[in-house]
């Protein structure tokens, strides 16, 4: 779990720094999460953006390490008007049972889990059989270029003031070897410092 100064610091400092982000990618957003259905399991939610993404029906579970955004995702909640409910905890560790969640949700967190690996198995074991996993992620530029060099010179720096984001992760790559059935992404560029590569798509469990 994620508490102290810099934790307070980044909840209270979030909503100002995503909204430029969140303003970018809508498209990609609308896209992703205006079809999900069901039970729909949200990682690292935050102040709770995606909720005005979703459709109508749905019974959102928000997973938030750092318990200074669970007021924010209460508020979201009960402003959008859909059922659900906040957990503390993490991706490494989601507290739900096996195959119970049609749909996973990350945006722009996988970037910043400890063990990605790990949250990825967690993800696909909530999962019950034929749900997906969307997932919106800025990731490592290509090896060898400018932008990929910037990004592995900074990142110390980076995840130190971006609680634990890392710009040089190869999280498609991470993606398509967890074990999903099927992967569709799409990568794109967005007009951003040092994490302008993006991807974004759908894995299927089998």
């Amino acid at each position: 779990m994620k508490r102290g100064l810099r934790a307070r610091l980044f909840a209270a400092l979030l909503p100002a720094l995503s909204r430029g982000h969140v303003g970018l990618s809508e498209p990609w957003r609308k896209k992703l999460l205006g079809s999900l259905a069901g039970k729909v399991l949200e990682v690292g939610p935050g102040t709770g953006v995606n909720l005005a993404y979703l459709p109508d029906g749905v019974y959102w579970i928000g997973l938030e390490p750092n318990p200074y955004f669970h007021p924010h995702l209460q508020r979201a909640l009960g402003l959008r008007g859909l059922p659900g409910e906040v957990l503390l905890g993490q991706a490494e560790a989601i507290p739900l049972p096996e195959g119970s969640v049609e749909a996973v949700v990350a945006t722009l967190v996988l970037c910043s889990v400890e063990d990605p690996r790990r949250a990825l198995a967690e993800i696909l074991r909530v999962l019950k059989p034929g749900g997906r996993f969307v997932f919106l992620e800025h990731v490592a530029a290509p090896r060898g270029s400018g932008p990929r060099w910037a990004q592995d010179l900074l990142c110390p720096l980076w995840a130190f003031l971006g609680d634990g984001c890392h710009p040089n992760r190869e999280t498609l790559a991470l993606i398509r070897e967890a074990g999903f059935a099927r992967v569709e992404a799409a990568s794109f560029a967005l007009p951003l410092p040092l994490v302008a590569p993006h991807v974004a798509g759908v894995a299927w469990k089998e």
